[in-house]
């Protein structure tokens, strides 16, 4: 029977209550309570789970059916209970992705395939999760012959859905942080020459040409530039200031001479008008999508994709030349042109100095130029 008790030394204002383990021993613990009432309520809740873990019929539920009484009897909120399942969709849900529904949907299917990997243990508490799961679902991935790439990026978004779990407090640590992640070799983009660019002038028409003019003048993405509104222009003082639709991002870049001239000669009365208004109603992705009229454009220009393989046993093609790849050219013309990484940066909007490295590419003239300045020792 439990009984309670008070510090014998003296020390401790709070009853502790004395009751036997399922093993037999008597143990002498704290019920961190100055009440009596509520003390001995604590110690009854104790001395049940000892008795029915002693006859071997205590489970996660009934722990957690416990620890909620003995909260609730302390005036405390109880405990959340959510299944794996039900978490992951209650997140996905979550009003973080609602504005990103390509987000939102890639995650969908990272979370769905997770969840079948699980089988009957997504149905478990969310804190039954374990590294040997995550690790589970990664060893699968790799014998479908997933790229290490998509490997990568799979993993990455349970962690970042299980971080939020453990900022909550609904998990002590995230299992996914200790999944080794698959060695990555990513593909780089090609840049474009300026006598390329100027091909792909000749040969667009249309919207296309100030679609191309803002990609390789702005370094902007393909979704962002056919979503410019005459509200974005300012052609006055020279800047366009937009918001990156992938990152949230506000970015304010000077107007060149050629893009301004270019815009001076379309330029509407209605400020909410697209800039080009028959692109915007098309979707970039997808077997009819810009990107694959835009790989047309560059066929009929006399230029290739420079194709390679992916990586994985299902590896895709990769097109070193695409629409992006004038977002890089223009972060390398900058670069090369003696433009300091920080402001580029900045005209690109890319989040940090790691991402923008990569965007880079260096020609051989400046990098003389560079190892020239060193002093002679000779």
């Amino acid at each position: 029977m439990a009984s309670l008790h008070k510090d014998p030394r003296g020390k401790s204002p709070y009853w502790y209550c004395a009751y036997t383990l399922p093993d037999g021993r008597r143990t002498f613990r704290s019920t961190k309570q100055t009440s009596r009432k509520l003390a001995m309520g604590i110690g009854l809740e104790w001395e049940k789970c000892a008795n029915q873990g002693r006859d071997g019929t205590f489970t996660e539920a009934q722990a957690r059916k416990v620890l909620n009484t003995i909260l609730e009897n302390t005036g405390q909120a109880p405990m959340q209970s959510e299944t794996i399942k039900e978490y992951l969709n209650n997140w996905l849900n979550g009003k973080e992705l609602a504005n990103k529904p390509r987000t939102a949907e890639r995650y969908r299917i990272v979370v769905d395939k997770f969840l079948t990997s699980l089988g009957a243990k997504s149905r478990h508490q969310l804190g039954a999760l374990t590294v040997r799961d995550l690790e589970k679902f990664r060893n699968e991935s790799m014998a479908e012959g997933k790229a290490p790439k998509t490997i990568t990026i799979e993993i990455k978004i349970l962690r970042t859905v299980l971080n939020v779990a453990r900022r909550q407090g609904r998990i002590s640590t995230n299992p996914a942080e200790a999944v080794d992640l698959p060695k990555v070799v990513s593909h780089t983009r090609d840049v474009f020459t300026p006598e390329q660019v100027r091909l792909l002038l000749t040969t667009a028409k249309g919207e296309w040409q100030t679609a191309i003019l803002g990609g390789y003048y702005l370094g902007a993405r393909l979704s962002d530039v056919i979503n410019l509104t005459w509200e974005n222009v300012n052609l006055t003082g020279g800047i366009i200031t937009y918001e990156q639709r992938k990152t949230g991002k506000t970015v304010t870049a000077p107007l060149h001479p050629d893009l301004k001239e270019h815009l001076m000669k379309m330029a509407g009365d209605n400020p909410r008008a697209p800039l080009c208004p028959a692109l915007q109603r098309r979707s970039v992705g997808g077997r009819k999508g810009l990107s694959v009229t835009f790989t047309n454009i560059m066929r009929d220009a006399g230029i290739g994709q420079h194709q390679v393989k992916g990586k994985g046993k299902e590896g895709r093609k990769f097109s070193k030349l695409s629409f992006h790849s004038l977002r890089h050219t223009f972060t390398s013309a900058l670069a090369n042109a003696g433009i300091p990484a920080e402001v580029r940066q900045k005209l690109t909007g890319h989040a940090d100095a790691a991402m923008h490295q990569k965007y880079t590419h260096l020609e051989l003239e400046p990098l003389q130029a560079a190892i020239a300045k060193l002093p002679s020792v000779l």
